[in-house]
C-alpha cells in the first residue's frame, strides 16, 4: 500500500496492525513458560509485552484465549516470561509452529527450576520474571491481555556487574515489527542521534 496523499509529509497505515510496513511499533520477543494443571510445561513465543504498573510491579502480554498459555495461566494464576537474546529469539517462528510438545526441542533451549510461582524458566534466556496473574482482561476476537504481579526478576549474575552499554548489549533483545521481520536493540551513538 502507498501513499496516495501528496501533500501531507504522512503517510496513513491501515488499522490492521499486520499491514503496517515499517511497523512504528515493535514488540519486544519474550518466551512465556505456563504449566497446566497437570504439570505439564508449555513454551510459547509472544511479542506483545509491556511494563504496566510500577506499584506490585505489573507486566502484561497479549495472548488468544484459544491458547495454551492462556489455558496454563487462568487455570493455575502464575506464568514465566523469559527474556531470549536476539539469536535465541531467531527460532520464535519454528517454536511457535511446533507441535506443543515439541517446542522446548524447537527452541534449543532448556528448562531450569523455579524460586515461587511453580513454573520453570529458560536457563540459558539471560533474564527471566516468575509472575503471578492478577487480572484478564478480554477483546474482541478471542484476544486477552494477561497482567501480573512480578514475584521474582532474575537476570544472569555476570549481567549485574558490567557497564550498562555491555550488560544490554548482553541481554540482546529482539523485537517482533512485522511478518517476517525480527529487529535489533542498536546502542546509540552520537551519529544516531543527530
Amino acid at each position: 500500500m502507498g501513499c496516495t496523499d501528496s501533500v501531507s509529509p504522512f503517510c496513513q497505515l491501515p488499522t490492521d496492525k499486520w499491514q503496517w510496513h515499517p511497523s512504528p511499533l515493535a514488540g519486544q520477543i519474550v518466551y512465556v513458560t505456563t504449566r497446566s494443571d497437570a504439570g505439564e510445561v508449555n513454551l510459547a513465543p509472544k511479542s506483545w509485552v509491556s511494563m504496566a504498573a510500577f506499584h506490585g510491579p505489573i507486566i502484561g502480554f497479549g495472548c488468544s484465549r484459544q491458547h495454551q498459555t492462556y489455558t496454563n495461566a487462568t487455570a493455575t494464576g502464575m506464568f514465566t516470561i523469559n527474556f531470549p537474546t536476539a539469536e535465541q529469539a531467531g527460532r520464535a517462528a519454528q517454536v511457535a509452529d511446533a507441535p506443543r510438545e515439541f517446542r522446548l526441542r524447537a527452541s534449543g533451549l532448556s528448562l531450569d527450576g523455579v524460586r515461587t510461582s511453580g513454573v520453570p524458566h529458560l536457563r540459558e534466556c539471560p533474564a527471566y520474571m516468575e509472575c503471578h496473574l492478577v487480572k484478564s482482561v478480554e477483546f474482541d476476537g478471542g484476544e486477552t491481555f494477561l497482567f501480573g504481579k512480578i514475584d521474582v526478576i532474575a537476570i544472569h549474575r555476570e549481567l549485574s556487574s558490567l557497564p550498562i552499554e555491555e550488560a544490554y548489549a548482553r541481554l540482546a533483545p529482539a523485537f517482533f515489527c512485522e511478518p517476517g521481520v525480527i529487529g535489533e536493540l542498536r546502542p546509540l551513538t552520537t551519529t544516531t542521534i543527530r
